[in-house]
């Protein structure tokens, strides 16, 4: 056991602090703050992990209680000058963030941080190198997630959060290489039927702007975000032909490949969409003063609006576990029973046949089935 060093801690301003030069001492800038003391004649600096004052002052108690304990004290340290978790979280957000993100995935990784953070707060682990398998295989995540997709979804995220560290040479092992895909049922994709479709329309008489958005997504097989961000320029037509025709899909609009939709739609859906007023030339469901393109941000919000109200017609309708991705599900479901291929349902929905397969395997079994059966007793 060594005697107790005395830990002094000091702060290294940002260029931009405006207290800079109020020296290193100075304890109410957010800048961060840092460690260091002389022990066995020789001087030992550390990252203190917070910009806070105070947690820097519990930092540096605990550190001195740790190191009093050590018989190894130098080993100790070099374990204490490692990444903090932090710290990580901080960099990996701000090399997201310039990768170019949309502000949505930016959030999902920054929620997977947080609970990364909380978990290793309430497993008193401070650096990143001491995360082990162990750590990420019982924390308990599903008190976030109840289903196997979503625990699944959040297990990538975690991975690539460690394997980024990992791949930049700041931890020497990730712990979660070995981490193996989480077991569980997932709940396969499903349509409305036509009386539950019937049931929703029905909640949504009294409301004509809905009713139209929520046909424009079972008939046009668009997302909420494309629906809510409809233009009167993008419905077509023709005659007694109606069309919904995007050049590209807002989520998928800054991919190298853009991915148009151009669907027929029924006469009376197309009809309806064209006599909703909102007093806005450009959108058909927005109500905006201004006729110019919306922004990102005006877009994220007017998504949010539509899928409140939807959320409060799907519960009127007794349906409160569906989503407005479940009309999106309905037409291509639909179309599969109806005879098409992969490709044209990913042609539909603006979609990859990758995605397709993935989520109407098991309707397209169905229907493969049924043409089996059907050759099988033309064949007796």
């Amino acid at each position: 056991m060594i005697s107790a060093p005395e830990i002094t801690i000091y702060v290294r301003h940002s260029t931009d602090c405006p207290h800079k030069c109020e020296g290193e001492d100075y304890p109410s800038c957010r800048c961060r703050k840092h460690l260091r003391w002389t022990m066995n004649g020789k001087r030992f600096r550390r990252k203190a992990g917070t910009r806070s004052w105070k947690a820097a002052q519990d930092t540096a108690r605990q550190l001195v209680a740790e190191l009093v304990k050590s018989d190894e004290p130098e080993k100790l340290v070099a374990r204490k000058n490692s990444t903090t978790v932090a710290e990580a979280v901080d960099t990996f957000m701000g090399a997201k963030r310039n990768d170019g993100l949309e502000p949505p995935t930016l959030q999902k990784l920054q929620k997977t941080c947080d609970r990364i953070k909380a978990f290793c707060d309430e497993s008193d682990l401070i650096t990143l190198d001491s995360v082990t398998l162990i750590h990420l295989t019982t924390w308990p995540w599903g008190r976030y997630f109840n289903t196997t997709h979503s625990l699944r979804t959040n297990q990538e995220r975690v991975k690539s959060f460690f394997r980024y560290f990992h791949n930049a040479g700041v931890i020497s092992r990730n712990p979660a290489a070995a981490w193996k895909q989480v077991k569980g049922k997932v709940s396969q994709v499903s349509g409305f039927t036509a009386k539950e479709y019937e049931g929703i329309i029905t909640a949504a008489k009294e409301d004509p702007k809905l009713r139209a958005l929520i046909q424009a997504m079972r008939f046009a097989g668009l997302a909420i975000i494309d629906a809510a961000c409809l233009e009167r320029s993008q419905i077509v037509q023709r005659g007694d032909e109606y069309r919904i025709r995007l050049a590209s899909r807002q989520k998928t609009s800054k991919k190298a490949h853009r991915q148009m939709i151009d669907n027929a739609v029924p006469p009376a859906v197309g009809r309806e969409l064209l006599a909703v007023l909102n007093g806005n030339p450009r959108y058909v469901f927005w109500g905006r003063s201004s006729a110019a393109a919306a922004t990102d941000t005006e877009k994220r919000e007017a998504v949010k609006h539509w899928q409140k109200r939807v959320r409060a017609v799907l519960d009127t309708a007794g349906l409160p576990d569906s989503t407005s991705h479940k009309f999106r599900h309905t037409l291509a479901i639909e179309m599969i029973r109806h005879g098409a291929t992969f490709e044209d349902v990913a042609a539909a929905l603006g979609n990859t046949v990758a995605v397709v397969a993935k989520f109407y395997s098991h309707e397209w079994g169905k229907v493969r089935q049924g043409r089996t059966d059907a050759a099988i007793k033309a064949a007796w």
